[in-house]
């Protein structure tokens, strides 16, 4: 049983309580506009092309068996012809085309995690599972939760709450010390012309994990120019956390550095609103949440 992931992130200091190593599992069932990671929604394998570390010698071009490598098109590789075998990548001295993610056993994960073990113990920290989302994963993240808690390492989860409630709270949840919830586009109609999907079983899933005891639960909000931070959206997610009496919420300003992964993953996009958030624009959020609790904000 192994685990496809992208990247393994040491010394985090942004992804819960601590020191962390963070895990960024790849596919997700989401397709938002905005993605700050592209590169973990395809569940299937990928590969990326750096064009600035390319040197154009078509090493790449000539070792691969497919011919679906073409150099008149921005992105090189021809994704219907290319099976992924690798030839390309191995003969790139310049480490321009590289696969997007790889696959670990949970021996393997286990052993790089165990090198930061002091630290996770010494601040209070552990492992954070991110992507993509993480519960696409079940069955593999199932066994390797167990092995993470009887190591005693403090679990916290990144989801976009899309997930089969029976599964998750089956066979994840007893496994897990705090949560990260997602909570993006109240309205169902824009969350689904924006995200890829009806936020039905999202709402299922938030209200469930709302109810359970001895879990630490933080709804987070992305706040993406002209999708999720106008006013309307920000209050209806204010007035329907105040149900549940959440007291803490994570504020997520935009990164707009998402943009530059696109062309290298051979995908396009509509969204591309390069700009961050101003002072400005960060007070009037503020006044929506001014009874709750944020920080880094």
């Amino acid at each position: 049983m192994k685990g496809f992931i992208t990247n393994i992130k040491r010394n985090s200091l942004d992804d819960g309580p601590g020191i962390r190593t963070v895990l960024f599992f790849k596919g997700c069932p989401l397709r938002c506009v905005w993605c700050q990671n592209p590169e973990t929604q395809s569940p299937n394998q990928e590969i990326s092309y750096e064009c600035e570390k390319c040197v154009h010698c078509h090493k790449c071009q000539e070792h691969c068996p497919e011919n679906a490598i073409d150099f008149s098109e921005t992105y090189p590789i021809n994704k219907k012809l290319c099976t992924y075998c690798g030839g390309c990548i191995d003969v790139c001295k310049m480490e321009a085309l590289k696969f997007v993610g790889k696959y670990y056993t949970i021996s393997q994960l286990i052993k790089a995690i165990m090198k930061d073990k002091v630290f996770y113990d010494n601040s209070g920290g552990g492992i954070t599972l991110s992507g993509g989302e993480p519960t696409m994963q079940t069955e593999f993240l199932h066994q390797f939760l167990k092995e993470l808690k009887s190591k005693d390492i403090h679990v916290c989860l990144e989801t976009c709450g899309y997930f089969n409630t029976d599964t998750f709270f089956k066979l994840l949840f007893p496994h897990i010390d705090l949560i990260y919830f997602d909570l993006k586009i109240f309205d169902p109609t824009l969350h689904k012309r924006y995200c890829g999907v009806s936020n039905e079983v999202i709402f299922k899933n938030f209200e469930k994990m709302a109810t359970q005891e001895n879990i630490e639960l933080l709804p987070r909000i992305p706040l993406v120019p002209n999708i999720t931070s106008f006013k309307k959206n920000l209050e209806l997610w204010a007035t329907y956390l105040k149900k549940f009496n959440i007291k803490k919420i994570g504020l997520l300003p935009y990164n707009p550095l998402w943009l530059s992964k696109i062309p290298s993953l051979g995908k396009s996009t509509n969204y591309t609103n390069s700009d961050w958030l101003s002072n400005e624009q960060k007070s009037e959020i503020k006044v929506q949440f001014s009874e709750f609790e944020y920080k880094n904000f």
